[in-house]
């Protein structure tokens, strides 16, 4: 049988959410080209940060600054940061990260160059270049960086069943000693974003359903770091952060606006007015008034550091 997700005026489809998607052919899940694209970008890293109250996770400089010893001035660290998107993240590093005692020299890579600000108006400790993040990096890059950033990559769909390319590529920019940082939306392992509501909201729960079905098992499982270990980084830890109250309708929105990127570039119909049906529906429980349902999307950090030696 079937099924469809409901019209916002419908009561919800029965039966479980079809298994079979019908993909674009894209190895990238959602948009370059668009404004609205990188503008979501821009939101979504200032919305991670105010989250995580971090943009380097704490753990990583507090282990630099031990491993530099004393010293009379900034400690300069070699930053690479990878799928740089936009390079939001990239520049808020560049120029300074919100932390003292620390000078970057970030370099940021994107297998396409679409979304990337003019170069005129960039920090002058900030590059931009085009690699592919699946493949092992340039020789001349090996063991150059003290920390690699990866963020929001479950959308590349060549990673979905393992992660190994990309953690690898990481590992090989590393230092000896040097930290990767794995930036990602997490959910939980019924494979459910959380939610806050005042009445049931079971076209919330229908998208929902259908949007666990397009991210990988090492998201949804959250076991990122158990996949770092393998690839031979130590002391990989995953940091869950709950965001605040004050923050659901933010990441409410986010959501959405997420969900319809990934739909309208990453599928063909007919899932993607299935998608669509499941978005306008969720959406009309986020406004009513008796419901008012948000979505309490955590975020994750899983960090890894690379062998000193060995």
């Amino acid at each position: 049988m079937t099924t469809t997700a409901p019209a916002a005026n419908q009561e919800p489809a029965q039966g479980p959410v079809p298994e079979v998607f019908h993909k674009t052919d894209t190895a990238y899940a959602l948009d370059r080209t668009g404004y609205s694209a990188s503008g979501r970008l821009f939101f979504q890293h200032g919305l991670f940060k105010d989250v995580t109250g971090s943009v380097i996770n704490p753990r990583i400089l507090a282990d630099l600054r031990e491993s530099a010893g004393a010293t009379d001035g900034d400690i300069e660290l070699k930053v690479a940061d990878i799928g740089t998107g936009n390079s939001a993240w990239a520049q808020d590093v560049a120029r300074g990260a919100g932390v003292t005692g620390f000078k970057f020299d970030v370099h940021g890579f994107d297998i396409s160059d679409e979304q990337y600000p003019p170069s005129h108006i960039l920090p002058n400790n900030l590059k931009l270049s085009v690699a592919d993040a699946l493949v092992t990096p340039p020789e001349e890059l090996h063991g150059t960086f003290d920390i690699v950033h990866v963020a929001q990559f479950a959308v590349v769909r060549p990673l979905h069943d393992d992660p190994g390319a990309a953690i690898d590529h990481a590992l090989a920019l590393l230092k000896p000693g040097g930290w990767l940082q794995w930036d990602e939306w997490a959910r939980d392992t019924n494979n459910h974003v959380g939610m806050k509501k005042l009445a049931p909201s079971p076209r919330c729960e229908w998208a929902l359903g259908v949007s666990s079905k397009v991210f990988p098992e090492w998201l949804i499982e959250g076991n990122l770091a158990d996949h770092l270990s393998k690839h031979g980084f130590v002391e990989a830890t995953r940091f869950k952060y709950e965001p605040r109250p004050d923050q659901l309708p933010a990441l409410t929105m986010l959501w959405f606006l997420t969900g319809d990127e990934l739909v309208r570039f990453g599928y063909e119909e007919p899932t993607r007015s299935l998608f669509l049906e499941a978005l306008a529906g969720a959406f009309a429980e986020t406004r009513d008034p008796s419901i008012r349902a948000m979505f309490s999307t955590a975020t994750s950090s899983v960090v890894g550091k690379k062998p000193s030696s060995g």
